[in-house]
């Protein structure tokens, strides 16, 4: 008798349930359905306007990281940092820089060496300074 109770109890629960079911799945969840189909659209728009607003975040973010200007930083026979004069090492961009860097390497050969280092600071203090001679007599 209990267990014709139980089943009776288990085959309602069923059979309301397979109702709401097909209640729910035709009058709500088509509806919604269809709604979120008509903005697919707009959430792939969403998803790439998103992404391209990170994309510039972080490169915005990495820029503002690269330093204000760079140095050549000359260093003798010795080990010891020097400042040549006559010679230009302060530039805002690194290509040029290391262009010039090269271009002293070639005329100085093995006497200096020449690094190029970025810098987020104005003045760069040298240890010794150095002037080159003058052609005058």
């Amino acid at each position: 008798m209990a267990n014709m109770i139980f089943d009776l109890i288990i085959n309602t629960f069923v059979a309301l349930f397979g109702v709401a079911y097909r209640w729910l799945e035709q009058n709500v969840i088509n509806y919604v359905l269809n709604f979120v189909r008509g903005f697919e659209h707009v959430l792939v728009m969403f998803v790439a306007v998103a992404f391209l607003l990170i994309t510039v975040y972080i490169i915005v973010n990495h820029v503002k990281r690269l330093p204000k200007s760079y140095i050549i930083e000359i260093v003798d026979v010795f080990g010891e940092r020097v400042n040549i004069e006559s010679l230009r090492h302060r530039f805002t961009t690194y290509e040029a820089a290391k262009s010039y860097s090269q271009f002293y390497a070639n005329l100085y050969g093995k006497q200096y060496k020449f690094r190029v280092v970025g810098r987020n600071r104005i003045a760069d203090p040298f240890i010794k300074k150095i002037s080159t001679p003058s052609n005058e007599r």
